[in-house]
Order: structure tokens, then sequence, then C-alpha cells
């Protein structure tokens, strides 16, 4: 399967849900959602840009293989093989005894929404802005549902989790630094 998405990030949730509920989109998922991410010592899936990923989404465990990532305007487009297990733990148990490792563990809360061909994903973690991941087959379909949520293309962004996660500690980061740095500017002008 051809997978194309891209986010909005920092979203008003009960906005965005409103919208949704307008446009006709029905919800299909409310619930906890925990994923791994495998590759092996070597590094050899991310080495080729490639990603395996075991996820529980409510009482479903899925088993994705993502192809290498293709950028398309500001798209990201990558080829998706995925099948079902019936247990979360045995399956990563499994990718561990041939030698496999996780290199990513990660819980959040999610709200899937179904419109058409395109599925909507309102992710919310406990120290980072809520964001829309917007996904369909097609780039066209992709941008209507931008747009019929009112935002442009130029509100999107093609970053993938991982690298929301990382914007975010990052500017945490700058935020704490600056802060640091105003505090002494601070303490140094009160003692001299």
């Amino acid at each position: 399967m051809r997978e194309v998405e891209v986010k909005i990030l920092e979203i008003n949730v009960p906005e965005i849900k409103k919208k949704l509920k307008v446009l006709g989109a029905k919800k299909v998922f409310e619930g906890k959602v925990e994923y791994k991410l495998f590759d092996f010592p070597n590094r050899s899936l991310n080495k080729k840009d490639e990603l395996l990923r075991i996820r529980q989404k409510g009482n479903v465990v899925e088993v994705v293989h993502k192809g290498s990532n293709e950028q398309v305007d500001r798209f990201r487009v990558r080829k998706e093989t995925e099948t079902t297990l019936g247990n979360f733990e045995s399956g990563c148990d499994i990718f561990e005894k041939i030698g496999m490792k996780v290199i990513f563990h990660e819980k959040r809360s999610r709200e899937s929404y179904k419109l058409g061909s395109v599925t909507f994903e309102i992710d919310q973690y406990p120290n980072i802005p809520s964001y829309l991941e917007i996904e369909a087959e097609k780039e066209s379909d992709v941008k209507k549902a931008v747009e019929a949520l009112g935002f442009t293309m130029d509100q999107t962004t093609s970053m993938d989790g991982g690298a929301v996660l990382d914007y975010y500690k990052k500017r945490k980061n700058s935020e704490n630094n600056s802060h640091s740095k105003l505090k002494k500017r601070k303490q140094h002008t009160l003692l001299g």
C-alpha cells in the first residue's frame, strides 16, 4: 500500500473535532497507542531509511514495514506492508529472538477518524502540543482534506513522528537555555 501523509502541528483539538464532525468524518478509534520500532544491531533498516514497527492500537496489534521515504512536494510518501498479530509482547519477542533490538518505544493518546479514503489522526503526548496527521493513498486526497479543514499546504509538515518529538525536544532545550541565560543576566545585574 502507498501511504501519503502530512501533519499539522499545534492544533486546537476541540476545533478540529468539530470540523471533522461537520465534514462527516466517522470516529473509528479513541484510546492509547503503544509502539516499538525494531532494527538489527548494525541498523541496516535505518541505513536504508526503512522501519519495522509493532503497534498496539486498542485491541489491534499490527506489524508494519515502511519502505524508504520519498518526498513529493510537501508530502511524505512511503510504501507500507502490514499485517495483524494476536499479541503485542509475543511479536516483540519474535523480533528480539532473531537478533533485532528495540530502537524506539513510545506511548500516546490517539483519536482516529475516517472520511472516504482519508484517515485523520489526532495525536496527544504529555509534553508536546497535539498534532493532526492526515493520510491517504493519493496526494490529491490529502490536499483536499487539508483544505477542507481550513488549512493550507504551507501549514503542513512532512516530518515523521520521531522528527516531531525531536523538534519539540530541541525547542524545549533552546527555551530552557534562553531562560537560564536570562536568569544569569538578571543575577549579574543585581550583583553588579
